[in-house]
Parts: C-alpha cells; structure tokens; sequence
C-alpha cells in the first residue's frame, strides 16, 4: 500500500512532467545538440545509473534495536527482513508509535524537490548526503525527513516526532555510502 507521501510524490512528478518540467523533449534536445555550433558544442553528460535498491535490507541497516532506541520504546512488532524499506512499530509511554525508513531510486525525490519552492520543502538538514530535508506529513501528523543522494540513492524516514525520524535518517545514511 502507497503512504499518502508517495501518492503526493507520483502526483508531483506526473503533474511536473504534463507541465513540460524543466528538460525539453528528447527530440528537441536532439534537434539542439545537433545544431550546435562547432566552437560552442552542448556537453554530453551521462547520467550514472542510480543503485539497485533492491540490494539494500533497510531492517539490517537500521536495525529494530537500534530503531527503538532511538524513539525511546519498545518494539511491538519484528519488521520483516530483506527488503529496501523496514516499518517499526513502538510502544512509547503507552503509545504507539510507527517510524518507517525507505530506500529508493531519487528519481521522484529529486524532480519533486526540483518543483518544490524552499518554503515547500521543508527545513534542510545538513550532513545527510547532498540534499536532505524535513517537512510536515502530506497527510496526518508527523513528519517526513527525505535524502537525496543526487542520481544514486533516496531515503525516505517518516513518524510522528521529528528528532526520532531524523535520527533514525542520519543512522541509515551514515551506514550507506
């Protein structure tokens, strides 16, 4: 099932792309290229291929121990292992409390941060890859940290306290270079 997070994020990217975004049509681009001037020729810059996520098992980089450490309560559930995203269910005081980490191809992150204004992307977190910030939940309450590690890898950490997501964000980055 989708977070109202990626649904937005789909909808953001879809909605760039029908609003022609910022890189002309394939065609166009090849149409400039070839008509550049000799003295002036248009760089070829190809784009490095963006990690295989499915090789990431985000329960391992951030383990459920460590997850409930951070939040400060007691793991109510044992997160599947082996996949690039990992949910950790807590009983914090009484409460429970779900955090999520999720690795992607930065795709959708970048072109939605790319269409994003500051203000919309939240605030920015420093020492998070290349571009990290932290903005309110689409939907509900809580809080979404996002990572970008420019045409590699994406994170996505999300749950309902900002120190706790964030936390849980710089200890994933830190163990994935």
């Amino acid at each position: 099932m989708k977070s109202p997070f990626h649904v937005m994020l789909a909808a953001a990217v879809a909605f760039t792309a029908a609003c022609g975004g910022k890189s002309p049509p394939p065609e166009q681009a090849a149409t400039a290229a070839a008509s550049a001037p000799a003295d002036n020729p248009v760089p070829a810059t190809p784009a490095a291929p963006a990690r295989d996520v499915s090789s990431l098992e985000a329960c391992e980089i951030v383990t459920p121990a460590e997850a409930a450490t951070i939040v400060g309560g007691k793991l109510l559930n044992e997160p599947p292992a082996g996949f690039p995203n990992c949910a950790y269910v807590l009983d914090v005081n009484g409460a429970t409390e779900s955090y999520r980490i999720f690795f992607a191809e930065p795709g959708m992150y970048t072109a939605l941060l790319d269409a994003q204004s500051e203000s919309e992307k939240g605030d920015r977190l420093e020492g998070l890859w290349d571009e990290a910030y932290v903005q309110p939940q689409a939907m509900g309450e809580g809080v979404t940290v996002i990572a970008i590690k420019r045409g590699e890898l994406a994170l996505e950490s999300s749950g309902p306290r900002k120190e706790p997501a964030i936390e849980i964000a710089r200890l994933a980055v830190s163990r994935v270079d």
